[in-house]
């Protein structure tokens, strides 16, 4: 996905966009607006999203949908906490999917976006830490 400068977003810096700011808000609101917070959850949800990713792939790939489902479900939930609208629609759609076996578009390329999608979080979230340090 192309860069973007996320609207409401301080300064010129090129960031997908893909982060909610009201999220962000709230987040720092938490930490009383400090990073700290948002920092240990940024590394959560490093940590705990690409398995999940990879077991959706792994569920796809064994024609479990229940648990390709379940997983996509979970996904979901930590980027709506996060505060990636991206990665929770895509999710969403795979979960929807899973649990029907009606699909918006081939599993396969649902994943694959589900993939770019994070990727493009984590950036925007990693560019969001780094210039709220910054000052």
């Amino acid at each position: 996905m192309a860069p973007d400068t996320v609207p409401g977003f301080p300064g010129d810096d090129p960031v997908s966009a893909c982060i909610d700011l009201d999220v962000m808000d709230q987040l720092l609101g938490l930490d009383d607006g400090e990073v700290g917070l948002l920092e240990e959850m940024l590394v959560l949800y490093k940590e705990d999203t690409p398995g999940r990713i990879e077991a959706i792939g792994a569920a796809l790939a064994a024609g479990d949908m229940g648990d390709m489902a379940d997983v996509a479900h979970a996904v979901k939930g930590s980027a709506g906490t996060m505060g990636a609208p991206k990665v929770r629609a895509v999710a969403a759609h795979l979960e929807g999917g899973g649990r029907t076996g009606r699909w918006d578009a081939p599993p396969a390329e649902l994943l694959a976006q589900l993939r770019e999608a994070y990727a493009d979080s984590v950036t925007a979230l990693e560019a969001f830490v780094a210039k709220r340090k910054a000052g």
